[in-house]
């Protein structure tokens, strides 16, 4: 599918076309899943070539920030599903190419849809307002005027909402490990033991946000690369917007602080693993100590029924009255014994 960005006014208009359709005022031409034929009309009115999904992949730098044919090719991974509880990443690759902008993904990241709205809704310096506190006070005041939408000010006020996205996804698995930490010092507060389903289930959440956090601080250094790429990229383009080196500079700041946040992250989830696993220890040392004294406990019984279990002719007991009260009672006595002897000394 091509969804095709073009200038009206101080706004963007989208629309779906078909690849023989393809507007050449497009300011942004958005390939999502695309077929042979919309690859071969983008590469025929850009003039490149478009890379390939293997091509995307690759993990090489050299592979996902490179320029050719005039064209500056930029690639980074994307999370997507945040909303629907499963997120995940894929390879997006930013293409400009003279006053043009390709993205070509795989994936359908929230990010996109979300400044694409802003984006037709709103002037482009609008649509990164909210990340105005962080520019110098010129820059501030020059985002207020309204302007015609650029390439490069497309692919900035992406790339944030990009970044944006990525720090949401962190606040949430940073309020999931909260709520395990709090779930693993509740249950260990219980007077029952805990139970193995409940070991089971925190250490699958457990993993799952460890997992999560190593996908982030991944997307996150292909970012870290990306953008004093794209810095350079930008200094080289005439003309040059005035305010896109700070706010290169302030995503850059962000993704660094974002990276920063991710360390805290991997050492709480490390810390969590480590006291569930401690917790799994000193249940199962529970479970075995119930076993040691229950074996000490029985073995003097035991004893007492194996020698008067024996079948020996000569045993001044087998002649007695009250001898199997008497070793009855033993029995009970050698087992009560060892307990009270236990519990005085705190080992029960």
């Amino acid at each position: 599918m091509i969804e095709a960005y073009v200038p009206s006014g101080p706004f963007m208009r989208a629309a779906t076309v078909a690849s023989d359709a393809i507007p050449a005022e497009a300011v942004w031409i958005d390939l999502l899943n695309p077929a042979p034929d919309e690859v071969s009309a983008v590469e025929r009115l850009c003039g490149i070539d478009v890379p390939t999904r293997e091509e995307m992949d690759e993990i090489e730098v050299s592979s996902r920030l490179y320029s050719e044919d005039g064209a500056d090719f930029l690639t980074a991974s994307v999370v997507f599903g945040l909303d629907s509880g499963k997120p995940s990443f894929a390879p997006v690759t930013f293409i400009l190419v003279d006053e043009r902008l390709v993205t070509l993904r795989y994936s359908k990241p929230k990010s996109f849809a979300i400044y694409a709205a802003k984006l037709c809704r709103e002037p482009p310096n609008a649509a990164y307002r909210s990340s105005q506190d962080r520019l110098p006070p010129e820059v501030t005041k020059a985002a207020s005027m309204p302007r015609t939408p650029t390439a490069d000010s497309v692919l900035i006020g992406l790339l944030e909402t990009v970044v944006d996205r990525v720090a949401d996804l962190l606040e949430s698995i940073s309020a999931d490990l909260d709520r395990i930490g709090d779930d693993i010092f509740t249950s260990s507060a219980r007077k029952k033991p805990t139970e193995t389903a409940d070991f089971k289930s925190l250490l699958r959440r457990i993993g799952a946000a460890g997992d999560l956090t190593s996908r982030v601080r991944e997307s996150l250094a292909t970012l870290d690369r990306l953008l004093p790429f794209l810095q350079l990229v930008l200094d080289g383009r005439k003309p040059s917007s005035k305010d896109a080196r700070p706010r290169v500079k302030a995503m850059s700041r962000d993704v660094h602080s974002l990276n920063d946040f991710v360390s805290f992250l991997s050492n709480k989830t490390t810390f969590l693993l480590d006291t569930t696993v401690g917790m799994i220890s000193i249940e199962q040392n529970a479970i075995i100590k119930i076993f040691s004294v229950a074996a000490v406990a029985f073995l003097p019984p035991t004893l007492i029924a194996s020698i008067y279990g024996m079948n020996f002719q000569h045993m001044p007991e087998l002649g007695w009255t009250f001898g199997y009260p008497m070793a009855l009672g033993l029995m009970v006595v050698s087992a009560i014994v060892p307990l009270i002897l236990f519990r005085y000394k705190n080992w029960l």
